[in-house]
């Protein structure tokens, strides 16, 4: 499902609409009514991506998914801010010019946030406030970008693609796991947290309706959702119709062969919305008019796009045959043998120890395993042995703490030993934490 080309999608124009409409609006009710595609505007990444990693698509749709969301969100969010500060008449320096220059500012000044915590950030090595000032930073700069008007999303996503690619040489890898575990740690908390706030929500504005109420509204949330759905379909399609007119009539060589029609529809249905959308309907003022039946839409489409899109995107990608392309595989393959090479030049020739002799053995069997084209990180025998001896000595440890030979805090040092010992010897994707 190789797209390419995809520019802002539909739910941006819907939040450019639902800003416009609050521009022009006689009050603050007529701008409300155009509010819910603003606050619905954003696809989930997480979403799509737990259903699609386990599928497997080619690497390159996974990657638009994941630009198009962060595209997405700097877009809507600073559209749908700008419609509700007028819907509420709030003063705000909302001018063209300034909107047009939010974004590329925002990335400016995320970079510039990124240059500046790359020289701090050495200070927090090796401690538990690396991911605490790891927090501390990322909320500062959202904080910040919104005080002077500027796209908060952009300027966290350029400073996280800077410290992304600027960090790693000098951190430590005890700072690198740990910062990865305490962050998907707070996504997680962050979706349940939102997930049941929203379905508390929902549930007191149905009550709070009246019988004759309660119909009509559950009916408008499900024409928001039939609506999303359609739209990004049909956004979807227009842009592969497009695509190819250009191909066809002027085959320029900027712009590759179009995908089937095929990989556009699974594309058009990987629009599953989350957290974003969720934040946006909660960041509604209470006193807005329809601000409880833009909430329970917001929820309605959420919900319905995680269910009806997310159980229904695996049958129809194997229906499809979009099967996932050996290009990542290759790449991982490649480079980990050429640094396996790079280790084993660390050795002396004449280094004839049996620590050395070792080492050759064990890398040897990871480079004859990175050769394995389907997966280039599968453990090795030597690893399989290695697994082998960890789970006895495991059991002898769990033995001498059971029979009282073994003070607590020798276990748990030797236990944790052994844990880092059995994360080294299994593959990489007995490794990663599973959706379910």
């Amino acid at each position: 499902m190789p797209r390419r080309g995809m520019p802002i999608s539909d739910r941006t124009a819907s939040a450019a609409a639902a800003s416009g409409g609050a521009t022009i609006a006689p009050s603050a009710k007529a701008a409300a009514k155009d509010s819910p595609p603003a606050a619905m505007p954003t696809t989930v990444t997480a979403a799509a991506e737990a259903v699609l990693s386990e599928i497997g698509i080619p690497r390159r749709g996974m990657l638009l998914l994941q630009g198009e969301s962060l595209l997405n969100d700097a877009t809507a969010l600073l559209l749908f801010g700008l419609a509700v500060a007028m819907a509420n008449h709030t003063d705000t320096a909302a001018t063209p010019w300034i909107l047009a220059a939010a974004a590329p500012a925002g990335a400016l000044f995320g970079l510039a946030c990124g240059w500046a915590y790359l020289r701090i950030v050495p200070i927090f090595a090796g401690t538990l406030g690396s991911s605490l000032a790891d927090f501390a930073v990322t909320f500062a700069i959202w904080l910040s970008a919104e005080r002077l008007h500027l796209s908060p999303v952009l300027a966290v996503v350029a400073f996280g693609l800077l410290v992304a690619q600027r960090r790693p040489a000098g951190q430590p890898a005890r700072d690198r796991i740990q910062s990865k575990a305490v962050w998907a740690a707070a996504v997680l908390v962050l979706n349940v947290v939102a997930f049941l706030l929203m379905g508390l929500q929902s549930r007191d504005i149905v009550s709070k309706l009246s019988p004759s109420e309660r119909l009509p509204a559950l009916g408008f949330a499900l024409l928001v959702l039939v609506t999303v759905l359609v739209v990004r379909l049909a956004w979807v399609f227009l842009v592969r119709a497009i695509e190819g007119a250009i191909v066809r009539r002027h085959a320029p060589a900027w712009l590759p062969e179009p995908p089937p029609w095929s990989a556009s529809l699974v594309l058009g249905w990987s629009g599953m919305r989350g957290l974003v959308t969720l934040a946006a309907a909660f960041a509604l003022p209470h006193a807005l008019p329809g601000r409880d039946l833009i909430v329970l839409s917001a929820f309605a489409v959420v919900i319905g796009t995680l269910v009806v899109q997310g159980l229904t995107l695996g049958p129809l990608i194997r229906w499809f045959g979009t099967e996932e392309d050996a290009g990542l595989a290759a790449k991982i393959g490649t480079a980990r043998r050429q640094v396996i090479h790079a280790g084993l030049h660390a050795l002396d020739d004449d280094d004839t120890s049996d620590a050395a002799n070792a080492l050759r053995v064990r890398y040897g069997a990871a480079h004859d395993v990175a050769s394995n084209a389907e997966d280039p990180q599968a453990p090795s025998e030597f690893d399989r042995l290695h697994l082998k001896v960890l789970e006895q000595q495991r059991a002898e440890l769990n033995t001498m703490r059971e029979s009282g030979d073994l003070a607590e805090d020798v276990y748990r040092r030797l236990l944790e030993e052994l844990d880092w010992s059995e994360v080294e010897a299994r593959s990489y994707s007995d490794n990663m934490l599973r959706s379910a």
